[in-house]
């Protein structure tokens, strides 16, 4: 299960943010690197941090964008809403765990929410300057995956190598 798709997913047909990004934030020197982030039609972000295992989890907390005297001082830079998002079997182990100011989501198949995140009213829209630099990084992804993809065909067109081997006949 991929929980980056559904909460990509999730962001743009739940949520309707115009975006929705993987590993990518035009603030990440304040906020750190999200799993994945949408922009809203009004410039607004909203993270979704993933945690696959308990460990992971509790890794968390040390993140400098995790800590409260952080996280007070740069506000403004910080998302509108703020979201965990984890396996269903994980979300009793760590509901109580949940900092005030995040939401808690789970997933087996779909995302259900077992806690909504607050509005962080101080949090400021993306400026024009972010937003293309937003673009610019997709795009520059874009040509680096196409680049790949575009290797990998010419590469097997070429005989380097072949689809794997079937593991057992039909």
């Amino acid at each position: 299960m991929n929980l980056e798709l559904i909460a990509m997913r999730w962001l743009i047909y739940e949520k309707k943010c115009e975006y929705a990004l993987f590993e990518r934030s035009p603030r990440a020197i304040f906020c750190g690197e999200p799993d994945v982030l949408g922009i809203t039609k009004d410039r607004h972000l909203v993270e979704i941090e993933i945690k696959r295992t308990l460990s992971d989890f509790k890794q968390d907390r040390i993140k400098r964008s995790r800590n409260p005297i952080i996280r007070d001082m740069y506000i403004d830079r910080f998302p509108r809403q703020f979201y965990y998002l984890v396996p269903s079997e994980l979300e009793n182990k760590v509901a109580a765990e949940v900092p005030e100011w995040s939401g808690l989501m789970k997933c087996s198949h779909a995302i259900e929410i077992v806690r909504r995140a607050p509005i962080n009213f101080k949090a400021k829209r993306l400026s024009v300057k972010e937003c293309l630099k937003m673009v610019r990084s997709m795009a520059n992804h874009s040509f680096s995956v196409l680049q790949k993809y575009q290797s990998a065909i010419a590469r097997f067109q070429e005989g380097e190598w072949s689809w794997p081997e079937p593991m057992y006949e039909i």
